[in-house]
């Protein structure tokens, strides 16, 4: 059954002067609503932050809406907001916020909710109130944004996307086939309108994913054969674990595999080989921990916020070598598009990854995706530095985002938005109609030769 639509959303506020509010958020940062969601089925309430679109393409009643879910599990969306695509990011001083050029919020509502409960401010009324399962998860979901369309009816009929990263790539799945499952329950005016699905760096079907890190050290110098031997069988013990259904142990496994491919390459982070030390979010805790932050985003002043929490990860352990490679299908299967992208620097869950399970999505339209061109991708103006690679077919496009790893808007801001706007407006390569075969000149290659591509700017 569908959840039940609540009656009222609740918003806390803490009592902190205006003016020392106002030092830490001026008034163009601050989030257009935020608060706390009830979802009925939990006695509770997730946080959450939305942000209307400041350039919109569109009319209001039209203009797209984004969910964004960050990963872990257990890591807060505020950290996609302040760190990644929001339109103010904390600045490393931790003192102050800068206006981010490239905000996913340009031409769309942004939507940031901290979940699965006891996630970032999203305190859980007790541990055992926290999720163990995707199903949970994905109910969840669906009762805060019937929370969240309760506060203004007119954002329901408007364009709906599920957008996210790394552990979201369980999340998304789960949540948008079961937001299509419950809407022929509804009345027509409590249905989501939802449109399309977007997942970065995606743990998705790990059985799949778990096998392929040897191969991607290996053939990048990380490791050498008898490093990628010792590897593939670290991913083999994995792999039969899944297989047997020893959840717990096999997500042990899967710690093991990354952990000694950590070690072998002597790399500060998996999450993006090209880099000499990890992301530099703690900046991000020292500001949203901050009485004044709290207030002026109606945040609990007595909910310590967390990048990531080792509550829910405890908690959902026993999910992370699950599957949700069905939601997906189950999303194709009824053309809801569907965009899969990562950052080429990413050694957890890369561009082979991915490949590996998408090899295995039982779809009718997987033939024709896997025969379709892979187009570069070009930043629009100047000279069009190098973006990335395009892939699409039907309602599956697959995009390679060159010059980042993990966190996609993090390490390449432009290239994200532009992704992100070409495909929820259908522009440019994900237009509607892109001829198969056109080719054009691009600048000259290096040795003097020109090099003959498809290319069309997002």
């Amino acid at each position: 059954m569908a959840p039940p639509l609540p009656a009222f959303v609740v918003l806390f506020a803490v009592i902190v002067p205006l003016s020392a509010a106002a030092l830490v958020f001026p008034k163009e940062a601050l989030p257009t609503k935020s608060g706390y969601l009830p979802i009925p089925p939990a006695n509770a309430s997730l946080f959450f932050a939305f942000y209307e679109a400041t350039h919109p393409l569109t009319p209001p009643a039209s203009t797209p809406l984004l969910l964004w879910l960050q990963g872990g599990p257990g890591c807060s969306g505020l950290l996609g907001n302040f760190f990644e695509l929001g339109p103010y990011l904390v600045s490393p001083d931790a003192e102050t916020l800068t206006p981010n050029p490239f905000a996913w919020n340009r031409r769309f509502g942004l939507l940031f909710i901290d979940s699965p409960l006891g996630t970032g401010f999203s305190a859980a009324p007790s541990p055992a109130d926290i999720p163990t399962n995707q199903s949970v998860v994905a109910a969840h979901i669906l009762a805060a944004l019937q929370s969240f369309f309760a506060l203004d009816p007119s954002l329901r009929a408007r364009p709906f996307f599920l957008t996210g990263e790394s552990y979201a790539g369980k999340y998304i799945p789960a949540a948008g086939a079961h937001i299509l499952d419950v809407n022929p329950t509804l009345p027509e005016a409590l249905r989501v309108n939802l449109r399309g699905v977007a997942i970065g760096n995606g743990l998705t079907h790990p059985v799949a994913q778990v096998a392929t890190h040897a191969d991607s050290a290996y053939f990048t110098g990380l490791v050498d054969a008898r490093q990628k031997r010792e590897l593939e069988a670290l991913q083999a013990e994995a792999v039969a674990l899944t297989r047997a259904e020893r959840w717990r142990e096999a997500a042990d496994a899967r710690g093991r595999v990354l952990s000694r491919l950590q070690n072998m390459t002597g790399l500060a982070t998996l999450y993006d080989a090209a880099r000499q030390r990890p992301y530099q979010t703690d900046p991000v805790a020292a500001f949203l921990n901050r009485a004044e932050a709290k207030a002026a985003l109606g945040a609990r002043g007595d909910v310590a916020w967390e990048e990531c929490s080792d509550a829910v990860g405890a908690a959902m352990h026993a999910d992370v070598m699950k599957s949700v490679r069905p939601g997906v299908e189950s999303l194709l299967r009824r053309r809801t598009r569907v965009l899969l992208y990562q950052g080429i620097r990413d050694l957890r869950d890369g561009v082979v990854s991915t490949e590996a399970w998408l090899a295995e999505v039982d779809w009718d339209g997987l033939r024709a995706f896997l025969d379709a061109e892979r187009a570069v991708w070009r930043t629009r103006g100047g000279d069009g530095e190098l973006a990335g690679y395009v892939q699409r077919s039907g309602a599956l496009s697959h995009v390679v985002v060159y010059g980042a790893g993990h966190l996609v808007p993090a390490d390449n801001g432009r290239a994200a938005q532009e992704m992100i706007e070409g495909w929820v407006l259908e522009a440019g390569l994900f237009g509607r109609r892109v001829p198969n075969g056109r080719r054009r000149r691009l600048n000259a290659a290096p040795g003097g030769r020109r090099a003959l591509v498809k290319h069309v700017g997002i």
